[in-house]
């Protein structure tokens, strides 16, 4: 059965698994967004028999997020998605929901849990302010990836930047932002790497792959392992050759309206 979540929510996901990317994201929304909130919901999936804990649920406006496990009742989770009313799920790829109507994109869930030893450490490195990040986000936006709207990104990040579960840095030449990089989630144990962005005139300098490690090894010092979800074919040596390894593969189904 599937049943609203409780105080407890967050360790019942741990006693499950602290290593997951989607455990993460689901633990790192509730800690953003209280579930008294009416744009969100999270929800226990509960073996009917022998009565504990075998997946999470969470959800913001139409969107969800699921942590399945071995164990989880797919057939049970399928049928909560087909009338719950999403727009879009994001799970594992490893467990196939059966949803009608829906279409699909994967990808590869990659991992990187330690830290880069060779680093420059002149590069200038600081917090862009949301707009400028949002401005170079845009501009090396592909197909692989579109972008929020502004007012839509702008608050999201602005709230998670204040309860201290997302996080931004950026490169600067002179006074200009020419790399980004940030946690879309964050936990105690794992954090989601997002929206890397390199301005398309500053490729081909390192600042893609400087960005990527700097912000990796301030995560992997607080003992989080860093996930990264990478579109099917999109950059597979560039993160290769930083040392990310597979971890899996993510699916998200999607109804056109």
């Amino acid at each position: 059965m599937i049943i609203l979540a409780q105080e407890d929510f967050v360790n019942i996901i741990l006693s499950l698994s602290s290593n997951d990317p989607f455990a993460c994201r689901i633990i790192s929304q509730y800690n953003s967004y209280s579930p008294n909130l009416a744009f969100v919901d999270y929800w226990t999936v509960i073996d009917d028999e022998k009565g504990y804990c075998t997946g999470a649920i969470s959800r913001c406006g139409t969107n969800f997020i699921l942590f399945l496990t071995d164990n989880t009742d797919i057939n049970e989770v399928s049928s909560f998605m087909r009338v719950a009313g999403a727009s879009s799920i994001i799970c594992n790829s490893e467990y196939k929901l059966d949803l009608y109507g829906s279409k699909s994109v994967t990808g590869v869930i990659l991992k990187k849990n330690s830290p880069y030893e060779i680093f420059d450490n002149s590069i200038n490195v600081r917090e862009p302010d949301i707009k400028s990040a949002y401005e170079l986000i845009v501009k090396c936006a592909d197909e692989n990836f579109v972008p929020p709207l502004f007012d839509d990104f702008y608050v999201d990040v602005n709230h998670k930047l204040r309860h201290n579960t997302m996080r931004m840095c950026g490169i600067y030449e002179a006074e200009e932002l020419v790399a980004v990089a940030m946690t879309v989630a964050e936990s105690d144990s794992g954090a989601v790497l997002g929206a890397v962005s390199c301005h398309p005139d500053y490729r081909k300098h390192g600042y893609g792959s400087s960005i990527v490690k700097y912000i990796s090894n301030i995560l992997i010092n607080e003992n989080k392992i860093v996930y990264l979800h990478r579109a099917k074919n999109a950059n597979r040596s560039f993160y290769s050759t930083l040392g990310f390894e597979e971890a899996g593969g993510w699916c998200e189904y999607y109804f056109e309206r």
